[in-house]
């Protein structure tokens, strides 16, 4: 359903908005359909509140035989088979389910794609212990914490250490959490080099820029393998430039562009007559 003013305006952009892929939308789909998509998470989100009071979030119990590469994959071919058979729904009304579970696991989704290619061959895939920094963890990071179980669940060697514990068998995630910026962090007795270091969502364009800087010349400088997030085209490319000007050789496939592992669950631009965003939504760059 659509309101609008007059035929007129209806006919200025009645094209755009049910006939052309929206630009900063995913899978092809238009304004229209975007739109549709957000008011069946709303009313997913309230039957879900139901059952429990946090945010819907799933994650996945099973462990994969061995490492495949998430080339060529999507939320839809990597996990709605999985959502049918964990939640017992049918094909039509699986699409809300992969959203809601899409917004947790583009953490450790992303955290994958950047590690297979900042890494040149797949080594990474059979290491013991991969460490993961990352930076600028918040109230989202901290409380999915578990979701960074499907690191473990997709590489059946790994032990993982991040930047509290659980156990799968054997294997642990341990988190050890940092009050204080990263380049500070470094300079401690504490600190060892990590397999990768990411920063979601970090508004490094937008605000603490000259902390970020700091810490953005440290990962350069030391050529730690890094990627950062951001929600939508315009932070990604202004993030792209500060992390081109510190001398990083950005990576094609990590940005920047949209994350193809980011939130597909999106919500309106605050500010704007049109326009969406989404949690980890864009790779602002990558390297190595």
């Amino acid at each position: 359903m659509a309101f609008y003013c007059s035929q007129e305006h209806w006919d200025a952009v009645k094209l755009e908005h049910v006939e052309v892929a929206c630009d900063d939308g995913h899978d092809g789909l238009t304004q229209c359909q975007m739109n549709q998509g957000i008011r069946q998470d709303i009313v997913f989100a309230s039957i879900m509140s139901n059952a429990s009071p946090r945010e819907f979030s799933w994650e996945p119990e099973r462990v994969k035989p061995s490492w495949k590469s998430l080339e060529g994959q999507d939320w839809y071919t990597e996990y709605a088979g999985e959502i049918k058979e964990s939640f017992g729904v049918t094909d039509d009304v699986t699409s809300p389910f992969v959203r809601g579970a899409s917004v947790g696991l583009s953490m450790p989704m992303s955290i994958l794609w950047a590690l297979e290619h900042t890494n040149t061959d797949d080594r990474w895939t059979r290491k013991e212990t991969l460490i993961i920094h990352v930076l600028g963890a918040y109230d989202v990071e901290i409380t999915h914490a578990s979701i960074f179980e499907e690191i473990l669940h997709r590489l059946c060697i790994v032990y993982l250490k991040s930047l509290r514990a659980c156990a799968t068998g054997k294997r642990k995630r341990i988190h050890h959490l940092f009050v204080q910026t990263y380049h500070d962090y470094a300079k401690g007795s504490d600190f060892t080099q990590p397999d990768l270091a990411v920063s979601f969502n970090s508004g490094s364009s937008q605000e603490s820029w000259e902390s970020w800087q700091e810490t953005i010349s440290f990962l350069v400088k030391n050529e730690i393998p890094s990627v950062f997030t951001a929600y939508n085209r315009e932070e990604a490319e202004a993030e792209a430039k500060l992390l081109r000007d510190a001398g990083a050789n950005l990576i094609h496939e990590l940005g920047p562009l949209k994350n193809v592992w980011g939130s597909i669950s999106c919500k309106k631009e605050p500010n704007r007559v049109t326009g969406f965003y989404f949690i980890n939504g864009w790779l602002a760059g990558g390297f190595r």
